[in-house]
């Protein structure tokens, strides 16, 4: 296991696609390529960073034991994918367990958890603060860091509009575990005026983009097959322009610890993502598409 004073955030870091626990998602877990790839960012200390967790269990619109919502995670062309996930997970107790399970097996295990602003600001932050009290008593030393995802294009708010909450949320975190390391995860809906702001009240990290809006990557094509779900979050190489030309204006703003992501699916993208100040390289889809290519980059990035 990593000793605790080499807990960090590492060049490149995997986000969600190692899952809710982050020691691997099934079926991919039977890839050897994506077995490969486990193994790199073990050996490497390269940072996970969870699927998303709410406080409590939640059922969205992909259930992985029914396969006729299968339908709400699409290929698309260029290495990627459309996903109308919703949230779909067994809530912080269950997580918990299994992320300090994958903190055991050597991997540097970041949890990431979903505020629910849908059910309003007070009890969303206070599931919140709930959740990251949990996840203190079960990790230990271990919970050094929290990712706070206020990005998901398929939950019932609009994201577009909850940054007021999400810095209300931010604050009452930051004062309660004032040594925890706080990473925010934005939209490419939200201003930058947004990212500073969460940089001003002491967040450590921003994480930018989470998958984009169907509508937003292909606003002159045909309609989402999503669109009854409202349309759902496109992330790998269709994405990729979006988030780069986001990415490389928010640098501009803000001085934190910047992970940049969205979209990567070669080398090349990451440093891109590296020559505008990228501070970490985030890589998702890549993992499931190509856990190949995604090993090539933990392996030449490091921990």
């Amino acid at each position: 296991m990593l000793r605790l004073m080499e807990k960090k955030l590492s060049p490149v870091v995997i986000s969600t696609a190692l899952g809710l626990g982050g020691q691997g998602i099934f079926p991919y877990t039977l890839w050897p390529a994506y077995l490969r790839l486990i193994k790199a960012v073990r050996e490497t200390g390269a940072a996970v960073l969870t699927k998303s967790a709410t406080r409590h269990p939640r059922q969205g619109n992909f259930i992985p034991a029914n396969p006729l919502t299968w339908k709400y995670i699409q290929r698309l062309p260029g290495c990627g994918m459309l996903n109308a996930y919703g949230l779909t997970n067994k809530g912080v107790e269950a997580a918990a367990p299994r992320i300090k399970k994958a903190c055991e097996a050597g991997l540097n295990v970041i949890p990431n958890l979903y505020p629910e602003f849908a059910k309003g600001t007070e009890t969303a932050v206070r599931e919140t603060l709930e959740a990251a009290g949990i996840y203190q008593k079960a990790l230990g030393a271990d919970f050094w860091a929290l990712e706070l995802n206020f990005s998901c294009p398929n939950s019932e708010e609009e994201i577009r509009e909850n940054a007021a909450q999400a810095l209300t949320c931010s604050r009452a975190v930051r004062q309660q575990f004032p040594d925890l390391y706080l990473i925010a995860k934005i939209s490419i809906c939200h201003p930058y005026e947004f990212a500073r702001q969460l940089e001003s009240l002491g967040v450590n990290a921003i994480h930018a983009v989470n998958t984009i809006p169907y509508d937003l990557v292909f606003p002159q094509g045909p309609p989402s097959p999503l669109a009854a779900v409202n349309g759902g979050g496109v992330s790998g190489g269709p994405a990729f322009a979006q988030a780069y030309r986001y990415n490389a204006g928010l640098r501009k703003f803000v001085k934190l610890f910047l992970i940049m992501g969205c979209g990567v699916t070669c080398l090349e993208d990451a440093k891109k993502y590296r020559d505008v100040g990228a501070d970490a390289v985030s890589i998702c889809t890549l993992a499931l598409r190509n856990p190949r290519e995604a090993e090539r980059i933990v392996r030449e990035y490091g921990g």
